[in-house]
């Protein structure tokens, strides 16, 4: 089951990647490869993925922590994908999307990693730095202008 998890997140991933050649190139089909692709990911590979490793886990406390990390991976990369295909709301939904893993993610995640004793500290020092490279990139954005106002 593993090998096959890999293998639709290593397609899900070629998808995605052709779709943002296709759309930088503006070549034929670039936005039905970026849809299936984004959409793919979400609703297929991440769900299987998450509940996989939640089993694998066995620790049933976590389970808010596994909703809440597909929820914000649903909420930004769906924005993502609105901004990316010109899509009318895509303002409004990045304005959700960028504080979406500071507001929500972040407390969920060190509320539950506190309270297990085996956790890894690198863990916890991976998901700021990342949580970090996020926001240094949610930066450079350009959100409307009628949007903030």
């Amino acid at each position: 089951m593993k090998q096959k998890i890999y293998i639709l997140g290593l397609a899900t991933t070629v998808i995605i990647y052709f779709g943002l050649l296709f759309k930088t190139n503006h070549w034929p089909g670039a936005g039905y490869l970026l849809t299936v692709g984004v959409l793919t990911f979400v609703f297929i590979f991440l769900p299987i993925a998450l509940r996989n490793h939640f089993m694998a886990e066995g620790e049933r406390g976590n389970l808010i922590l596994y909703i809440v990390t597909w929820v914000t991976s649903f909420v930004f990369l769906i924005s993502a994908l609105f901004k990316i295909m010109h899509w009318p709301g895509a303002d409004i939904a990045l304005a959700i999307a960028i504080p979406f893993p500071f507001v929500i993610f972040l407390p969920v995640f060190l509320i539950i990693t506190s309270k297990n004793k085996n956790f890894n500290i690198y863990n916890t020092v991976f998901v700021l730095f990342l949580l970090a490279a996020i926001s240094a990139f949610s930066a450079l954005l350009a959100l409307s202008p009628r949007l903030i106002e």
